[in-house]
């Protein structure tokens, strides 16, 4: 039986099997008017499915915990921070423009808050929280990405999180590499079934490691490459 470590019942639990090292992960997703269609419609699939193939794996539900950023003109966050098997079922509108930093920001102070949380509530080192930008555009024209890319680098450079970005198309390859460095991905076409298959293999890959262990790397498959461009700082 899972170790809940809740409040009133019912609610949903902060944290599972709270003496396990746990792990965080954002998906910080663009729900700007360019992706309206069948690409929201599709990011919204992928996503409610990943739930569900995460889910059979024991060891990997009841290590991670999953939060949902949007952002369009503005930034939302869709899903606090919840073991994963307690996420709700997403359906994401697109609308508006393309404003990154502030959601950039929200989720680099939410991975932050929640190490802080593991390391309170289990006593231990938890994974280092992962970050996943999903984005098929640039930031609006006053949107300067410049600082909170230095910010990320920082968060890197002291192992406080894994920044990682997919570029859908009509992205803009250059951002996403300022703000991921070499881990930017590219989707062909708007089916996402294969890049959330590859974050659930990542997250159990992770799940059979300990913290501070190098997991092993999955590769991507289907319609999921590595973008290479190098045309960035």
């Amino acid at each position: 039986m899972n170790n809940f470590n809740q409040g009133a019942f019912n609610e949903t639990p902060k944290i599972i099997n709270a003496n396990d090292p746990h792990m965080a992960l954002v998906f910080l997703l663009d729900t700007s008017g360019s992706m309206a269609g069948t690409p929201i419609r599709n990011l919204n699939d992928g996503l409610n499915r990943f739930k569900t193939e995460v889910c059979k794996s024991d060891q990997t539900r009841d290590i991670l915990d999953v939060a949902i950023i949007e952002f369009n003109s503005n930034h939302n966050i869709v899903q606090e921070f919840v073991p994963v098997e307690y996420m709700d079922n997403v359906n994401l509108s697109a609308t508006g423009s393309t404003r990154m930093s502030p959601a950039i920001r929200e989720a680099l102070n939410m991975v932050n808050e929640k190490s802080r949380f593991y390391r309170k509530e289990a006593g231990s080192e938890p994974y280092k929280p992962w970050v996943i930008l999903i984005s098929d555009g640039a930031p609006d024209p006053d949107d300067d990405i410049s600082i909170v890319a230095k910010e990320i680098k920082a968060m890197e450079n002291a192992g406080q999180v894994s920044f990682r970005s997919l570029g859908v198309e009509g992205y803009d390859s250059k951002t996403l590499h300022i703000l991921s460095g070499p881990k930017v991905m590219k989707l062909e076409g708007t089916d996402f079934t294969s890049f959330f298959d590859w974050v659930n293999k990542s997250m159990r890959a992770t799940s059979q490691t300990a913290p501070g262990e190098k997991p092993q790397a999955q590769d991507l498959e289907g319609n999921v490459t590595v973008d290479r461009n190098t045309d960035w700082p």
